[in-house]
């Protein structure tokens, strides 16, 4: 191979190398930032008010927000934002489902395009619901709302009930967005 040729290969290898990595970059940017905050836990079940969540209910709620953090950051379409990062006293004491939308403000304080609020509703051991509700942290307009009953408070009907609103309320629908 002639130097020419060589230098011509080699233009084209930095050429392509260069295209591809403002690809990466104009996909990557294109990603959504999405403030997902800690799950929290509306406990309507006997007694549950006044004793407050249970060692088993905190850790199970850790898990379910790792995984509710996970499941978008998967799909390639979102860039998450920690919401648990948050100074603000109602992110720190789990009330983001009472505040009236104060969340969208403490998404866009993190940097976010949107937030991510969600929360298991428990009526008793065996009747519960996770509810879903995401914001356009510029707009504070509520994006997205959806609802799942569940039976059972266990890391699988807890997990499979979240899993299903995140895909198909959540990812599905964006990536139908955005080949549309």
């Amino acid at each position: 191979m002639g130097k020419t040729a060589l230098t011509c290969v080699f233009a084209m290898a930095l050429m392509t190398a260069t295209i591809g990595g403002a690809q990466a970059e104009a996909q990557s940017s294109s990603r959504l930032k999405l403030a997902v905050f800690d799950i929290e836990l509306d406990d309507f079940s006997a007694g549950g008010p006044i004793a407050g969540e249970s060692p088993e209910e905190t850790a199970r709620l850790r898990r379910m927000t790792a995984l509710a953090r996970d499941v978008p950051a998967q799909s390639g379409l979102f860039d998450i934002v920690d919401g648990g990062a948050s100074t603000d006293q109602r992110v720190k004491d789990h009330w983001l489902r009472k505040c009236n939308g104060c969340d969208a403000d403490i998404a866009r304080a993190l940097g976010a395009d949107l937030s991510f609020v969600c929360f298991f509703r428990k009526i008793s051991v065996m009747e519960q619901s996770l509810d879903i509700r995401i914001r356009d942290a510029r707009t504070g307009e509520l994006a997205h709302a959806s609802q799942a009953d569940l039976r059972g408070e266990t890391d699988q009907s807890w997990s499979r009930a979240l899993k299903f609103l995140v895909k198909y309320r959540l990812v599905e629908p964006e990536l139908a967005r955005r080949n549309h």
